[in-house]
């Protein structure tokens, strides 16, 4: 039984939400160090200013890869997971999700401190988002 399919509005629905939360937490992640490079001059704490990021960066991410793969599902097989661009980019996303949790970890997770690694992790996580978006705008073997 097909519940929605390409330009239905289900999937425009849940295509609506995907989108805005990967423009959430992907605005989010590069803001963030502009951000905190402010923050250092004024009276707020760096600190508060990544745990207020936490809240937005992880969980955005969390959803924006949970509602693109519902994308993938009510496609009616235009899309596949067997395809190079998703395969790749449900790697990136959990790469990326899992970068966003230790490098923003959000207040409701009790993580160790990985603030000797964060430049690094920071990195990869900008860089997989980065590669999420070349992957969704060209989608090689598609």
């Amino acid at each position: 039984m097909i519940t929605a399919a390409i330009n239905d509005n289900s999937y425009n629905i849940v295509l609506l939400l995907h989108l805005i939360s990967i423009i959430l937490g992907t605005g989010a992640v590069f803001i963030t160090p502009v951000l905190i490079a402010k923050e250092r001059q004024k009276l707020i704490s760096p600190a508060i200013c990544e745990q207020v990021m936490g809240q937005l960066i992880s969980p955005s991410l969390l959803l924006g890869g949970v509602f693109g793969g519902a994308l993938v599902g009510m496609s009616n097989d235009v899309y596949d997971f067997g395809q190079t661009w998703l395969a790749i980019g449900g790697a990136l996303w959990m790469i990326a999700v899992l970068c966003a949790v230790l490098v923003f970890p959000p207040t409701f997770v009790n993580l160790p401190d990985f603030t000797i690694k964060k430049s690094i992790l920071s990195g990869i996580l900008h860089l997989a988002l980065a590669g999420l978006l070349v992957l969704m705008v060209w989608k090689p073997g598609y």
